[in-house]
């Protein structure tokens, strides 16, 4: 994959959204975004359920859905809220390196993937449809392919362990293991593999509420099968 084709997937993404009228009503769409601009490949791909959306990205006055990626990113232009200085933060920590690009199972923004009107906008009643019923993520996996074979990456992570089965079937993962924190006796990580690449599914880094032992023993592992690697 060359860099003629990001710029060809994030096209075609442009027009897969206006296409499926559903998708328009978010915010913005996340593809390929690099933590540190200055590079140009990751060394980690941090996938997410799909991007989330706070008052402050709406106080950005360019035609929506708009995107963060490599191409263009709405927060450089309108200006980073907490929020999304907050992610950065803890992926930098929990990946321990800046070489990172962000992407997600399902690409364009909502509230939330649940339906508790409390956090806002329901899933189904912004698309249509619950979010494990999504009829878009095989053409996120088919982009997310691709973006895997551009970057080579030598380790994958995914915040978030409720929806591990789903995505390790749609993705065809290797199970490898799973390995709760001792204390708490939650599920920290779970451990698949594709195609040799380790695919860590941990709590999430900011809705599980994590303990500080549970933060740690998710660190722990990280640098333990990163270390495994580069032996």
């Amino acid at each position: 994959m060359t860099d003629h084709l990001v710029t060809r997937n994030l096209s075609q993404i442009r027009e897969y959204t206006k296409n499926n009228i559903e998708l328009s009503k978010s915010h913005h769409f996340l593809y390929n975004c690099l933590v540190d601009k200055k590079e140009n490949q990751g060394d980690v791909i941090i996938i997410g359920l799909n991007p989330g959306e706070t008052e402050k990205d709406f106080e950005y006055r360019g035609s929506l859905p708009t995107e963060e990626s490599s191409e263009f990113d709405f927060h450089e232009e309108h200006g980073r809220g907490r929020s999304s200085k907050n992610w950065l933060t803890l992926c930098k920590k929990f990946s321990q390196t800046n070489k990172i690009v962000l992407t997600e199972f399902f690409f364009w923004s909502s509230p939330q993937v649940g339906e508790d009107k409390e956090r806002g906008i329901p899933f189904s009643e912004r698309f249509g449809y619950k979010f494990e019923d999504c009829p878009h993520f095989e053409f996120c996996k088919e982009k997310n392919i691709e973006l895997l074979e551009f970057h080579k990456p030598s380790l994958i992570m995914c915040p978030g362990v409720g929806y591990s089965e789903l995505f390790a079937k749609i993705y065809a993962l290797d199970y490898v293991g799973t390995f709760r924190e001792p204390v708490k006796n939650r599920r920290a990580v779970i451990h698949y593999e594709l195609n040799g690449i380790p695919f860590l599914f941990t709590l999430h880094w900011t809705s599980a509420r994590l303990t500080k032992e549970e933060t740690n023993f998710i660190i722990q592992y990280i640098g333990k099968v990163t270390k495994k690697l580069q032996s």
